[in-house]
């Protein structure tokens, strides 16, 4: 008979779960919102628009997050800080949780 030291619980499934896809709802969050701020930005060189939509595509996790927080977005303040800054904080939180639970 084969022994184990824990027991996976309901919570630590849905932990699991929920720290697996939250990367891929702030990706499909994040990356759309970015490229559509640089689409209408009319101020940028023709070389740094290409530039950043592939460092938004090309590392889709930060990428988004990281236009939106270095550039002046047409979005305002507030919502660029929202979103980006309280996503990886709960992103943050919730792989946290989920490395606690499987202890």
């Amino acid at each position: 008979m084969e022994t184990t030291l824990s027991t996976a619980s309901a919570w630590t499934y849905f932990l699991g779960s929920y720290a697996y896809y939250l990367p891929f709802v702030l990706t499909s969050i994040w990356a759309p919102m970015a490229l559509f701020d640089l689409s209408q930005k009319k101020d940028i060189s023709q070389n740094k628009s290409i530039l950043w939509s592939f460092v938004i595509l090309l590392v889709p996790m930060f990428g988004g997050g990281f236009y939106l927080l270095s550039n002046d977005s047409t979005y305002e303040k507030k919502v660029t800080f929202t979103t980006v800054i309280g996503g990886f904080v709960i992103l943050m939180i919730v792989w946290g949780l989920s490395l606690i639970s499987q202890i």
